[in-house]
């Protein structure tokens, strides 16, 4: 069990664990400071340490119950709801019901001591021990208090951050997986184009598009994936893109083309934002040359247009 299971952790088992580590180390604290002796040498009697022990005992049941009714009903019912009249009224009357139980344990307690200085048992001294008990009752109640607050506040922090980075995650994969709405109408209008024109290469188009959109749809969540895999998937992009143009791809890599992965759709939609960026410049414009560069898992495309195919100007991303 690591510690910060034990600390916020919601399964049972580590809730026990963490109740019980705080009471004992609580309870060893309390029965450490009711240590009472009227001399060095009681240290050395043993009644000393059976006297503490005794006040843990008749003490601790207005403490326990204050921590346990404070972190399990006043913070569910008045801190939470900003009802803090009633969360202040609520302490009051916790405070009173732990006088009047530690004013019977004060003196249920004072009948079995003897300490070398008699305390006479009358109301005062009952009250004295009373009032003092019940008030490290409430400061361990107001403390347990704090660590609950502290520890959902830290719980809804972390959900809050978790769910801010599954929908930015989404974003950017929506983003990823959305091609430009350009394109698949420039692809469409193509096939159409050589449907219409009963070209043969209209069937090698609707096959490349298709597997492309389903790229597009249904792989983009794996992550990642082979860069093998998504070379294969901007040459079916090239293709679609500029028909009958011969482009160049050159790839360097500082290793195998088959050992590197990479997130599905990082270079088609660089070299789409390229094109589309190039072409709101000059619309009539072709790509030449595309360049992909691959170091230590960091890629970047490079693209060359031309409105003369020996002309070559580069853009990168």
């Amino acid at each position: 069990m690591t510690f910060a299971a034990l600390i916020l952790s919601p399964k049972p088992r580590h809730h026990l664990a963490r109740h019980l580590v705080f009471w004992t180390a609580y309870c060893t604290y309390f029965w450490m400071q009711s240590l009472a002796p009227r001399h060095f040498t009681e240290f050395r009697n043993s009644e000393t340490y059976y006297f503490a022990f005794l006040n843990l005992c008749c003490f601790a049941p207005v403490f326990i119950f204050a921590v346990y009714y404070s972190i399990y009903y006043l913070l569910p019912k008045t801190l939470a709801r900003k009802r803090y009249a009633w969360f202040l009224f609520d302490l009051l009357l916790l405070y009173a019901a732990g006088m009047a139980v530690n004013y019977f344990m004060a003196g249920l307690f004072l009948r079995h001591v003897h300490y070398s200085t008699p305390v006479t048992v009358n109301f005062e001294h009952q009250m004295e021990f009373g009032a003092y008990n019940t008030r490290w009752g409430m400061v361990i109640a107001i403390i347990a208090l704090g660590i609950k607050l502290t520890k959902s506040w830290y719980l809804q922090l972390n959900e809050n951050l978790e769910m801010l980075k599954k929908q930015n995650r989404a974003e950017l994969q929506l983003q990823k997986s959305r091609l430009h709405s350009a394109f698949l109408l420039r692809s469409l209008h193509t096939i159409y184009t050589h449907i219409q024109e009963r070209s043969g290469k209209a069937p090698a188009l609707i096959i490349a598009l298709s597997d492309l959109l389903s790229y597009s749809l249904y792989e983009t969540g794996k992550q990642p994936v082979p860069l093998e895999r998504e070379l294969e998937q901007l040459k079916n992009f090239i293709g679609i893109e500029q028909v009958g143009t011969d482009v160049e791809l050159d790839i360097q890599t500082t290793d195998s083309v088959q050992t590197l992965y990479i997130t599905p759709l990082t270079l088609i939609k660089l070299l789409e934002d390229i094109i589309a960026s190039a072409r709101t410049r000059e619309p009539e414009i072709w790509l030449k040359d595309v360049r992909i560069i691959e170091a230590n898992n960091d890629f970047s495309v490079a693209a060359a247009f031309s409105k003369d195919p020996k002309a070559r100007a580069y853009e990168n991303e």
